[in-house]
């Protein structure tokens, strides 16, 4: 019992002192670098309720990793889930592989990148963490509502870039734009 108590202190006083450093001792500077937009999709993929994102990248070009057909919206195949993609395909599934970027800032801390539905379509947008008031900013749509596998068509001043890092280009995708945020 008293060693399970003396660990949990000392984790207390790590966290602790963890909290302490100042934001810009820990703060870590990204850059962009672009990238052919035709070889990523944003896709709105069909939840329990709702939907949510996912990013696919053509890395190789030995198999297709997504199909499209019709229009608003356009339902997307996700051609990767049918066999092994390693090589072939990225994936991003969550704020670990994507976020936002505007005006040269990388947002990952300050707005969470969510998908929301209408009666009639299916938005992509960032919200801000600090402020649950705050209008979102839209970032794309689907043009039209489904419940499969949909399009996400960014909005004008909206592409996809990749985070760099002293030089390193990452897996990380952005969804970037150079105006501030507002």
């Amino acid at each position: 019992m008293k060693l399970a108590l003396k660990r949990a202190l000392i984790a207390l006083m790590i966290g602790i002192s963890t909290l302490s450093l100042p934001l810009n001792a820990i703060a870590v500077e990204f850059d962009q670098k672009e990238v052919d937009q035709e070889r990523f999709v944003a896709i709105a993929v069909p939840r329990a309720f709702g939907h949510t994102l996912v990013v696919v990248e053509q890395v190789s070009d030995s198999r297709p990793c997504w199909s499209e057909s019709g229009s608003q919206p356009i339902i997307v195949d996700p051609l990767l889930l049918n066999f092994d993609f390693t090589g072939i395909c990225g994936r991003a599934t969550d704020s670990n592989g994507y976020s936002v970027r505007m005006a040269g800032k990388d947002l990952a801390l300050s707005h969470a990148l969510s998908v929301q539905s209408t009666p009639n379509d299916i938005l992509l947008v960032a919200q801000s963490r600090a402020d649950v008031y705050a209008p979102p900013i839209i970032i794309g749509r689907t043009y039209g509502f489904t419940n499969g596998f949909a399009k996400i068509i960014l909005e004008p001043g909206w592409r996809l870039t990749k985070r760099v890092y002293q030089g390193k280009t990452l897996g990380h995708i952005y969804f970037t734009n150079d105006s501030p945020a507002f």
